[in-house]
């Protein structure tokens, strides 16, 4: 009996000499002949090293996919990449990645090797830590690149593949005598391919290995050819064959037809796509079951998901054109993701923590869906399609890829009906702006959607035209014009009003409004209608929603109410981590800002300081991948401010016309006073210099004439005292036997009295002090109303007395300077 024992056990070597290659080249392929196993042996290799290397992995499979944007977009989406910012789609993939460790994993790369080899090019030049590792049956060509060329498993490994893979369709099968010499002709029979040894093992359950090898023999006659040896790829080509002739015919129908899937698929797809003329829905299931337990198709069951693999689905093609239905297969593929694209528009995306999801792993269909459409000459459709998908673009971060297809299905729909040439134009401005940040160039896309609904009277056209004066007003708020865009997204409010149904639109409009008030500081405005945003959306959109209660919190923030904004901000982030968004453009920013609100925020309002740590970590991390500069910011302030010396609470605040006020555990009430008022002003301020004249108008909210008077002293009086000072100074530092006694104590009362004049003269800063000045009268009297309610307030909180003694000063700029760190509330 062979004893059963991991199969790839004998490809050590060729594991060690990838990682060999991994550790002295930032370019490796790993090259070889469909079917001997790249993806797999890359898969082990990384799982080996995944716990050693610690960088980050982006493996991007590249068979679905057929053009530079696609291949493109696909990278973009895996590296994280939220935005372009306006450059070309390759050159922003390069400068996201400029500092960051990365290796990028690029799986069968032969039928798009020419774009692969520019974008691994423009990152071999352009960056500094990204290293690349691609398989392919045909090398990349590039200077720098290192190659490791696989070819079959040797007899040994083949053996031991067919044995494992038998005992799981068979577990009590037994390998000895003939059936050990069948198993070895069945793996010489298919030159040792993996995937074709793998094929022949899926028979274990239906045929003995005998049976098996004699059908290999017969159906291909691969055992007794004569001559020279067949290729590796007519061998695999033939083991496909003839896994397909021993199929049901229906399950080589539906195979057929799952060709036109050129990604992953779900099961609830199959049927909509396969299951027509010959096939019935209630076929589908056994039948896709036959194609999985006979390797055909692969079965991922951590996502649910079903393959084709790239040979497979090749060959598959071929029989679907040879029968003569290839192209009206791939126009149901196109015609199914395009009603499931509407269906999800016309819900709002709603509930999105499923409808998002869905979209994501549908993303490869959906692209082949569009490009199908294009192909086709159905241009209209394929624009309905992208700007069904706009907010799915957008919250998906893949702005770029939305704008591309907008665009290429725009340029081939010139009979498309004017509304949605002026959807198209909205979807247009609206992933602009939230990709480049160009909100002028979006202007230009909205004016244009505008310009053609303009006469336009038919069912949907107001609310169109509501969406594009909303977004365009927001437009002219972020240029400077705040009031213009104000006027404008109330304009765009009052049509969106009209269709209540589109409780998605009456967020978007609301939150428009309230954008224009904020920006215009109308704090209670704004306040109310952010409010209304998070209303509209009970049950309804979670990205308006969280969009909301971000807005509301940052207005309830600014306005002194940190711990009502606290609440909002948290359920934000439990919003944004249910979707999984990671950046939703520069106006609502990134899911790392919202991090470090959040610990901001705890701080702020004095909660919760082992939450904020965790949180400012958190947003450090993740901003780092977003490259999200404000995030890091703002979250290294935090945990500065959380490093830095617990600070003393203090609190004081009015109420009505008694004052609360407190310092630690202390706590007092005093009636209100001029000299209280002027305190809180110099503790919202500290290090600041107050002119006292300002602290006067605070007290009684009256302004103070500023005159400038005579000064105490003038010039050549005060230039006479400093000279007799200096020789006073002089003769003090004298030894005791050039100065009696007597003499000194007389020089000292000299040298105070002198001291004092000068005093008298100057204030803060060495500024001359004038007679009769309303400046003058101002110090004296702020000085005097400070000091008395520092008094007041020892007299009954003496901690806070004390502290407020120790941090005053006054004159004619007075100046809060605490000597401790303190964490005021007002």
């Amino acid at each position: 009996m062979i004893p059963r024992r991991d199969p790839f056990i004998g490809r050590a070597a060729v594991l060690q000499e990838l990682d060999a290659l991994m550790q002295s080249s930032a370019f490796v392929s790993v090259i070889g002949p469909g079917g001997v196993g790249k993806t797999r042996l890359v898969l082990e290799w990384l799982a080996a090293n995944e716990r050693n290397d610690g960088r980050r992995i982006a493996f991007v499979r590249l068979d679905g996919l057929s053009d530079a944007s696609a291949v493109l977009g696909a990278v973009a989406a895996e590296v994280g990449m939220p935005q372009t910012g306006g450059r070309p789609y390759l050159e922003a993939i390069v400068q996201w990645l400029r500092d960051t460790e990365l290796l990028l994993v690029l799986d069968n790369c032969e039928h798009v090797v020419d774009k692969v080899a520019a974008l691994v090019d423009a990152l071999g030049t352009g960056t500094r830590k990204v290293s690349v590792l691609t398989t392919s049956r045909v090398p990349l060509s590039l200077v720098g690149e290192k190659q490791l060329r696989l070819g079959a498993l040797d007899e040994q490994a083949a053996i031991d593949l067919f044995v494992k893979r038998a005992s799981d369709r068979a577990p009590n099968l037994l390998m000895a005598g003939e059936a050990l010499g069948a198993v070895q002709a069945i793996c010489r029979a298919v030159d040792g391919l993996p995937l074709a040894v793998e094929l022949a093992a899926g028979w274990t359950d239906v045929l003995p290995v005998n049976e098996i090898a004699l059908q290999l023999s017969q159906g291909f006659e691969l055992l007794q050819r004569r001559g020279s040896i067949p290729t590796r790829h007519d061998t695999l080509d033939d083991t496909i064959r003839w896994s397909h002739a021993l199929l049901t015919a229906k399950a080589r129908l539906l195979l057929r037809r799952l060709s036109a899937f050129q990604a992953s698929f779900s099961l609830e797809a199959v049927a909509p796509v396969c299951a027509y003329e010959g096939l019935t829905q209630a076929d589908v299931l056994p039948s896709l079951r036959e194609l999985v337990e006979h390797s055909l198709v692969q079965f991922d069951m951590s996502t649910a998901r079903y393959r084709l693999l790239h040979m497979v689905r090749l060959f598959a093609a071929k029989l679907a054109q040879e029968a003569g239905e290839l192209g009206a297969m791939r126009l149901t593929h196109a015609m199914h993701f395009s009603a499931l694209a509407h269906r999800a528009r016309a819900v709002n995306f709603v509930p999105e923590d499923t409808w998002l999801p869905e979209l994501q792993g549908e993303v490869d269909n959906l692209h082949e869906a569009l490009r199908t459409l294009l192909y086709e000459g159905r241009a209209v459709e394929a624009l309905g399609t992208a700007v069904a998908l706009t907010m799915f673009w957008w919250t998906a971060s893949r702005h770029r890829e939305g704008i591309g297809w907008l665009r290429a299905a725009l340029d081939q729909a010139s009979e498309a009906p004017v509304i949605l040439q002026a959807a198209t134009q909205f979807s247009l401005g609206f992933l602009e702006a939230h990709d480049t940040g160009d909100w002028l160039n979006a202007a230009v896309e909205l004016d244009r959607g505008l310009a053609l609904l303009e006469d336009l009277d038919e069912p949907g056209a107001d609310l169109l035209r509501g969406y594009h004066l909303c977004l365009r007003g927001e437009c002219d708020i972020i240029a400077g014009s705040k009031d213009a865009g104000l006027r404008r997204a109330i304009e765009g409010a009052e049509l969106i009003a009209r269709y209540p149904e589109d409780r998605w639109g009456q967020g978007f409009a609301a939150w428009n409004v309230g954008f224009g008030h904020e920006r215009l500081e109308e704090w209670e405005k704004a306040a109310s209608r952010y409010e209304k945003v998070i209303a509209s959306q009970h049950d309804g959109s979670l990205v308006v929603r969280m969009i909301g209660d971000q807005s509301l919190a940052g207005v309830l923030e600014r306005t002194g109410r940190a711990g009502e904004a606290l609440q909002l901000y948290d359920e934000a982030l439990a919003l944004c981590r249910r979707l999984g968004l990671q950046r939703l453009g520069d106006v609502h920013g990134s899911h790392a800002r919202l991090l470090a609100d959040c610990a901001r925020v705890r701080l702020v309002a004095g909660e919760d300081t082992d939450g904020a740590k965790a949180l400012a970590l958190e947003a450090q991390a993740l901003a780092v991948r977003l490259q999200d500069g404000a995030a890091w910011e703002i979250a290294g302030c935090v945990l500065q401010r959380l490093a830095a010396p617990t600070p003393h609470v203090g609190v004081f605040r009015q109420r009505d016309a008694v004052w609360i006020i407190q310092f630690d555990e202390h706590e007092a009430i005093l009636p209100d006073s001029k000299g209280l008022r002027q305190i809180r002003h110099l503790l919202q301020s500290p290090g600041i210099e107050i002119f006292a004249g300002k602290l006067a108008a605070v007290a009684d909210g009256e302004p103070r004439e500023i005159g400038r008077g005579d000064p105490v002293l003038d010039a050549q009086a005060v230039t006479a005292y400093r000279k007799r000072l200096r020789l006073l100074e002089r003769a003090l530092a004298m030894d005791e036997d050039a100065l009696d006694a007597d003499r000194r104590a007389s020089v000292l009362r000299e040298h105070e009295l002198v001291s004092q004049e000068l005093a008298k003269s100057s204030g803060l800063g060495g500024r001359a002090r004038r007679l009769g000045s309303p400046q003058e009268r101002m110090r004296v009297n702020v000085t005097r109303t400070l000091r008395a309610a520092v008094a007041q307030v020892e007299a009954v909180c003496p901690a806070l007395g004390q502290h407020l003694a120790l941090s005053i000063r006054t004159g004619s700029f007075c100046r809060y300077q605490p000597p401790v760190s303190m964490d005021w509330k007002f």
